[in-house]
């Protein structure tokens, strides 16, 4: 993720003189959906999350909607990465889960699903949710061949099984530490993809980030 961070420095040096603490720091305004009609793009979003607040999860995807001046989102996956036990990740991912499924049922979001997960907690968040996850995502990185058990359930329950390439940590502590010249606290990190349909290519990327710094 080192053109996240490296971006992430150029908007900030663009904003220095806006204080201290500045609310919300905008980058470069993404125009991708200026003059397309929304039915041909498809419009993907990762959220990057640590904490099993679902109000912060929310807000991560109304940011999204917002920023884009969009009402819906296409594929939404949750990267969480919290510290629990696996018997407490359940518990977290369960919490989060419960907004997955409140933006479901009011048409936000359509395809949803969970990235870094491992086979038990997958299979069980799964039977236990209203809104059954359609995707799973594995990482190249950690995961050289599939578990067969979850090559077999989501073959059997027609769930998408993905791999990708992101890092363990999108924003590692001590690259932001360093950006902000401050200890600092992410909240969540959102990337979106906005991808031409009838082309099937991507036509734009970015990223969204809640940040803090730390107060001594």
């Amino acid at each position: 993720m080192q053109d996240l961070i490296e971006t992430l420095k150029i908007v900030l040096r663009d904003n220095e003189g806006i204080g201290e603490n500045p609310i919300i720091i905008e980058g470069i305004e993404d125009n991708a959906l200026k003059d397309i009609n929304r039915e041909d793009v498809k419009i993907t979003v990762k959220v990057f999350i640590s904490s099993p607040d679902v109000n912060l999860l929310k807000e991560a995807i109304d940011q999204v909607c917002n920023s884009l001046n969009i009402n819906a989102i296409e594929s939404l996956v949750i990267a969480y990465s919290g510290k629990e036990n696996s018997e407490d990740i359940l518990s977290s991912l369960k919490h989060l889960w419960t907004g997955v499924e409140e933006y479901v049922k009011i048409g936000k979001l359509s395809s949803v699903g969970l990235s870094d997960v491992n086979t038990n907690e997958f299979i069980d968040l799964f039977q236990w949710a209203n809104v059954k996850p359609n995707i799973v995502q594995i990482s190249l990185a950690t995961c050289c061949i599939v578990p067969p058990a979850l090559q077999t359930f989501t073959k059997e329950n027609d769930v998408q099984l993905l791999t990708h390439n992101d890092p363990g940590q999108i924003l590692p502590q001590e690259d932001l530490n360093g950006i902000f010249n401050a200890n600092t606290n992410v909240h969540w990190v959102t990337r979106y993809q906005i991808h031409l349909k009838c082309r099937g290519i991507l036509s734009s990327k970015g990223y969204l980030i809640y940040v803090n710094k730390q107060t001594t």
